[in-house]
């Protein structure tokens, strides 16, 4: 066999949650109200990793990771399909293969998976006036990375004029049905073949513009692809089996792939 040793880093997206001991004082359930409090900063981290997942580029931003973005940024990449779209208000849809040796999410050894939690206690600080007061703070972090092994277990559908979408002049399963098959040994949302020891799980990404332009062509064609269908024990919208994915870190401003 042919392989190429490819070297990946990671990065880490830290916040801190503060909350007011007077706040904590009052409640009945301190515990619970420094819980409701880090959620924003929980969601916050996982907004982070999710954009840098699909762009963030060491070359320009070193201090990150390598997104699959940056791996998938050029049309003489035979995994990546050109939608026509001209302009800097375009958009991309992924399928992504996740597994071992397709691809995963990494982080540094001597680090766990997923985010962290510290509780740094008491702290002392002041208000916009300088006044000190004392609150208790926590600490999130992940540490995070993106490797690709097998780059053929993944397709970009770059280039989809946002407007033309809008408007109905794009097909969007004609679309899906071009990354589908651009996808190495892929059914049903599988590895079925391609020798793989690892079979991984195919999940397709798009926004909500695109997820609204699908749902409209498959309220005007009784010959679609897309059905319900139950992953994980929820009912999620697939496609030829593979399950589709929501997501706003993908966003409708990208410049066109050359």
């Amino acid at each position: 066999s042919t392989t190429q040793q490819v070297e990946d880093t990671t990065g880490f997206v830290e916040r801190l949650s503060f909350v007011d001991n007077r706040l904590l004082d009052i409640s009945k359930n301190p515990g619970a109200v420094r819980m409701s409090e880090a959620q924003p900063f929980l969601e916050s981290i996982a907004q982070d990793v999710q954009t840098n997942f699909f762009y963030s580029d060491t070359a320009t931003t070193p201090e990150r990771f390598k997104g699959v973005g940056a791996r998938y940024n050029t049309l003489s990449n035979s995994q990546v399909v050109d939608a026509g779209g001209v302009g800097s208000d375009n958009m991309s849809v992924w399928f992504i293969t996740h597994g071992a040796n397709q691809t995963r999410l990494i982080f540094p050894e001597g680090t766990a998976a997923g985010i962290s939690r510290k509780d740094k206690g008491e702290q002392r600080v002041t208000d916009d006036l300088g006044n000190a007061y004392y609150g208790k703070e926590e600490e999130f972090r992940q540490h995070v990375g993106v490797s690709v092994g097998d780059f053929r277990f993944n397709s970009r559908i770059a280039n989809i004029d946002v407007s033309d979408l809008i408007a109905g002049t794009v097909n969007p399963y004609a679309l899906l049905s071009k990354g589908y098959w651009k996808l190495q040994g892929r059914r049903n949302g599988r590895v079925q073949n391609g020798g793989m020891v690892s079979a991984g799980r195919t999940v397709i990404y798009a926004n909500r513009t695109f997820l609204e332009a699908l749902d409209n062509a498959t309220t005007n064609d009784s010959k679609v692809q897309l059905r319900p269908s139950e992953v994980e024990g929820r009912e999620i919208m697939t496609y030829r089996g593979i399950p589709i994915r929501e997501t706003d870190a993908l966003i409708n401003a990208e410049q066109r792939v050359v």
